[in-house]
Formats: structure tokens, C-alpha cells, sequence
């Protein structure tokens, strides 16, 4: 009721295509006038994720919007535990085999250049000056940080500017960890990260974890649909199963988290619920998410009265 929603968009555009997904939600929000985009970055370096980012946001006629990515920390090329950078003038081959993997943003990148300003990630600005010249420039209390990759900015955030944060920052929606015990691919991709980011952290943090997001399937609407060149439908169409496929064999695509509807909309749902809230779709739990050591094992405990966190369950 006070205007839009103004939210920072964190991703790690790396493996899976969900973030492509909630920044087409994100974006399809601000059309609505729900939303103001003030910034969308990367958690990962050194690969093709900021192109992506700037590919969408270019198509969402908002190529503008300030973008960024980590400097000298964090995951580093086309996965979790590569060590080597991707070349962005290195020719893009075949796809691999399998659905999850960097090739389709490097893809993007190649098919829709006109919107590309930073092929390689590492050559984008630091997230972390992005996040501090946006932050300043908002009222106390007004910014929705929205992030559905690892936590390594929002751990150099919180350690190096922790004032600002708590200034200007209302509240952090995270899509990670692993209810209630366990290892999801956000919150183990930089454990140390994790650990110090939620512990550290002095807003109240809403978790669309992974268990919220498993069972909500998003996507096979805009692969099916006939629109013309779009780069939203190109990640959908070419990494999903066919709508025939899946109904051959629903139970073999369900445990890889893909139905009927398309695939399964982890970070979609964060991003539905940083914009319009949570009471609006969802139950809430009350207590905290915590990284046990630095294996990127987590745990939840619940807190009904205190607990400083909330995690999103089925309304």
C-alpha cells in the first residue's frame, strides 16, 4: 500500500534455470508496478552469469539496471568446485548431456549479444559497491534484498557494511537450506559464506526453502507459447523435458523436480513472496536456520515465540 516494492535481486545463474524464471517474475511484477528493481547481481564469477542477467533485464526493456558480481571470492567459472574461469571468447560446442549446466547461459549470452555489456563475469563491477551506492541512496528500512544463489554477497554485505543493512534494509528473502536437517545447493555452494551471513545478518529473513519450492512447477507456459524470439522461453524450452515425456513417465521426472507444469520453482516463489508478501500465499514457521560448521550441512529450530527467522509452508 506504500508503492512498490523496491528489491535487490541476488542469483547465481550457474546451473539450474529457475533464476531465469524469477527474474522474468521479477520483472513481470515491476511491469505491474509492484516491484522497483534497483539492482540485479551475481554470486558467481568468472563465467557468463552477469550476460544472462543483463540479457533478460535487456528484454524487459529495463537494460539499465545495475549489475554486479563478486570479486576474488566465492564460486568460480561454470560450477560448484571448478577452479577455472570460462572463456568468453572460447566457442560453445555442443550442449552436454544432462539439463543442469552453465552452457545455456553462455548460449543466451551468444543469442541475444545486443543486450550484453559483460561477457565475462569478473569484468562487471563489484556487487559489492552495487549494493552499498544503492542501499545509500533508499529511505530507512525500504529495501527487500531477494536472493535465490550462494550467499557470498550478502556475507561481504553483512560484514563489511552492517550499518547500512540494518539502515536501510527491511527485510532478506532467501531461497536455501534444507528442512529441517540437511544440504541444499545455495546454502552449501560457499558454506562459510552462509554460516557468516546468517549469523551475522540484523533484519528479519524469510526462507522459500527447498522443500517450500520442490512441488510448485513453473515454465511450461512460456516454452509452449508462440511469441517470437524470447530469451525467457529459450532457457525453458531448450532444458525441460517435452510435455510428452513427462507424461510418459511422471515418476521418473518428478524425482528430478519436473512435472507437468515445468520445473520445479524454487526461486520463483522467493520471488513471488518478496514482492507481495508472505501471508498473501503461504503458512509461517518462526525460529532459525543455522549452518552447522563449515560443511554446509544446515538445521532448523523452531522458535514460535522468538525465533528471528521465518520459513515459508503450504497455506
Amino acid at each position: 500500500t506504500a508503492g512498490p516494492v523496491k528489491i535487490i535481486f541476488d542469483t547465481d545463474m550457474i546451473c539450474d534455470f529457475d533464476d531465469v524464471g524469477a527474474l522474468a517474475c521479477l520483472h513481470a511484477l515491476a511491469d505491474a508496478g509492484e516491484c522497483e528493481i534497483l539492482a540485479t547481481v551475481s554470486s558467481t564469477r568468472g563465467n557468463a552469469s552477469v550476460a544472462a542477467i543483463e540479457v533478460v533485464n535487456g528484454y524487459y526493456r529495463r537494460p539499465e539496471i545495475p549489475v554486479g558480481a563478486p570479486k576474488g571470492v566465492g564460486i568460480l567459472g561454470e560450477r560448484t568446485g571448478a577452479t577455472v574461469k570460462i572463456d568468453p571468447q572460447a566457442p560453445l560446442g555442443e550442449k552436454p548431456k544432462g539439463f543442469l549446466s552453465h552452457w545455456k547461459y553462455r548460449k543466451l549470452a551468444l543469442d541475444y549479444p545486443q543486450w550484453v555489456r559483460h561477457p565475462d563475469a569478473d569484468d562487471a563491477p563489484d556487487a559489492l559497491e552495487v549494493y552499498r551506492q544503492v542501499l545509500a541512496k533508499q529511505e530507512d528500512r525500504s529495501v527487500v534484498i531477494c536472493s535465490v544463489g550462494f550467499l557470498t554477497n550478502l556475507r561481504r554485505l553483512v560484514e563489511e557494511c552492517p550499518k547500512l543493512v540494518e539502515q536501510k534494509v527491511c527485510k532478506w528473502v532467501a531461497m536455501a537450506c534444507n528442512y529441517p536437517r540437511g544440504k541444499e545447493y545455495n546454502s552449501l555452494g560457499d558454506p562459510v559464506s552462509s554460516r557468516i551471513a546468517l549469523e551475522k545478518w540484523p533484519t528479519p529473513v524469510v526462507f522459500s526453502d527447498f522443500q517450500y519450492g520442490m512441488d510448485v512447477f513453473a515454465g511450461r507456459g512460456v516454452a509452449d507459447a508462440d511469441e517470437g524470439r524470447n530469451p525467457v522461453a529459450d532457457v525453458f524450452r531448450g532444458n525441460m523435458p517435452s510435455l510428452a515425456e513427462v507424461a510418459a513417465d511422471p515418476a521418473r521426472w518428478q524425482r528430478d523436480y519436473f512435472g507437468v507444469g515445468g520445473r520445479a520453482a524454487w526461486d520463483e516463489t522467493a520471488v513471488l513472496v518478496a514482492v507481495r508478501g508472505e501471508e498473501t500465499y503461504c503458512n509461517l514457521h518462526r525460529g532459525t536456520y543455522r549452518m552447522l560448521g563449515d560443511t554446509g550441512e544446515n538445521e532448523w529450530v523452531p522458535d514460535e515465540a522468538n525465533g528471528p527467522h521465518v520459513r515459508l509452508t503450504e497455506k
